[in-house]
């Protein structure tokens, strides 16, 4: 089936935003966020899905990823909540489906928080997004400390990935290293900021935003019993952990992502 797409950008906060859309106009919004490292490209697998699924498709770069400008140092929540809106209000959007995976999750419950009545539904994909546990904590400062002196020069190999996910797909595992060959994200900003933004899970849960929370059976940055017990704490949160799947299940099993997804997205016109 073949979709109507463009590329843009947008002025925001002294940056320039680029995005893509993929769909007709008058269809419901889904606005893809990406994680730390990766880009409007990581999404590659969800757009054609999704557009054949009869949604309009938006992905977009954080400030300072892909092809997103960072000419004013300034990152954070309500950066882009800004951003959002702006790119939002440029393609005429009133209401959109966001999700939000892993670095992207903090900017999706950023933007609940804000702009409430703009949202159908929210998903978080392997993500804390704010919502920390002392668990989730202590397991990420954990993680942070042993990873620092991890080795990731071989090929295919990558801490978002499941381990068993290079020796069965080595080229996709390579590809996966590849897209975040593109661009120097500002990595140490992006960590000092997700370390100490902090969201309420009553305030998020107040908002009566449907929910839908994915995580993956092989998730080494946030495990998945973990994401699920902090997810219990939302009385409107639907929880899918993917199988055989690290912290990139989207990349990893896209098929099983796609349908969790869509079966949510459906359930939640």
């Amino acid at each position: 089936m073949t979709h109507l797409w463009k590329t843009a950008t947008v002025a925001s906060g002294g940056e320039t935003i680029y995005y893509e859309v993929t769909g007709a106009d008058d269809a419901p919004a889904v606005v893809l966020t990406h994680g730390a490292g990766g880009s409007h490209a990581a999404w590659f697998q969800q757009v054609p899905p999704l557009a054949d699924a009869g949604y309009r498709v938006v992905t977009w770069d954080s400030r300072g990823f892909g092809r997103s400008t960072f000419a004013t140092g300034v990152l954070g929540m309500d950066a882009a909540v800004d951003d959002l809106v702006a790119i939002l209000e440029a393609i005429g959007a009133d209401r959109v489906h966001l999700v939000g995976q892993s670095m992207g999750g903090w900017w999706a419950t950023a933007f609940a928080l804000a702009q409430p009545r703009r949202l159908r539904s929210l998903t978080l994909s392997n993500t804390v997004g704010g919502l920390w546990t002392d668990a989730l904590a202590e397991h990420f400062a954990n993680f942070v400390a042993t990873a620092a002196g991890a080795d990731e020069s071989r090929l295919g190999v990558h801490s978002a990935l499941a381990s068993s996910f290079v020796g069965r797909e080595p080229a996709r595992a390579f590809l996966y290293q590849q897209l975040n060959t593109f661009h120097d994200p500002p990595m140490a900003a992006v960590a000092r900021v997700l370390i100490g933004a902090r969201i309420e899970h009553a305030a998020l849960d107040a908002l009566g935003i449907p929910l839908l929370v994915i995580t993956g059976s092989d998730d080494a940055l946030f495990p998945a019993p973990l994401v699920t017990e902090s997810a219990s704490r939302l009385t409107n949160a639907t929880v899918v952990e993917i199988g055989d799947a690290g912290h990139s299940p989207y990349f990893e099993r896209p098929d099983e992502y796609n349908a969790a997804l869509l079966r949510f997205l459906a359930d939640h016109p």
